[in-house]
């Protein structure tokens, strides 16, 4: 069986919502080419959204030539990706949050705004040629195997937990693992397991993250996610 090892990082996320930001595109847009030109090397693009545009929605968006890291910035959040381009591409999770929490804490500071919430999820795959039989097999009871669950070519669980992070996040934990299809370099089945740790939404208003706690929880955050996923992969026979 497969342990956290044998999964592959196909993707990071990590987001801090930023409630009652004052939010100009044009002189931000200035302020982070400025600090990050060297970091998201293409060309920006800024999106000329009416006034009343959710704001959620980004208004900026910064990617490197090579497209593995894109910032996305919205009045009420900003978005840093990792994103895998080729096969061969690995990353280092421990040292990408680090990454993170520097450019994102530098953006609060840029727009002198207060994070209110934090996220990060975590994509890993894992090739399989048949994934739905093998999260059936893996998840599921001998009885139900042979039926319902005895031929399925897609299958998926979904689990969330909440509870208080290292003793000072209060946070929802999410997992899915389900099937997928790995698109470059040619199509591969694979079992996708997906991972969110954020704070929660109920404390945004009243929360104002520091610095400090902003990089404890991308430092930590590593850890308990394969944590958790090594529940579910435990690696037994």
């Amino acid at each position: 069986m497969p342990t956290i090892t044998d999964f592959e990082i196909t993707s990071i996320q990590t987001t801090i919502f930023t409630p009652s930001l004052s939010f100009a595109t044009s002189k931000l847009l200035g302020s982070v080419l400025q600090k990050w030109s060297e970091v998201f090397d293409s060309s920006p693009i800024s999106l000329p959204l009416p006034l009343d545009a959710p704001s959620e929605i980004p208004r900026i968006i910064l990617q490197n030539s090579s497209k593995h890291k894109k910032l996305e910035l919205a009045p009420k959040r900003a978005n840093l990706f990792w994103l895998r381009q080729t096969e061969t591409d690995t990353i280092i999770l421990e040292d990408y949050l680090g990454f993170a929490a520097n450019v994102l804490i530098d953006y609060v500071n840029i727009v002198n705004g207060k994070v209110g919430r934090i996220a990060t999820v975590l994509n890993r795959s894992l090739k399989n040629p048949n994934p739905g039989l093998f999260l059936a097999q893996h998840f599921c009871k001998e009885k139900w195997l042979t039926a319902p669950f005895n031929r399925p070519e897609n299958f998926e669980i979904h689990a969330h937990k909440r509870y208080s992070f290292a003793d000072r996040f209060n946070v929802n934990s999410w997992v899915r693992c389900k099937t997928g299809i790995l698109v470059k370099p040619e199509r591969e089945s694979i079992v996708l397991v997906e991972q969110d740790i954020n704070t929660v939404a109920e404390e945004m208003e009243k929360r104002e993250f520091s610095d400090q706690e902003i990089r404890d929880f991308f430092r930590l955050v590593k850890e308990e996610f394969d944590s958790i996923l090594s529940l579910y992969f435990p690696g037994e026979e």
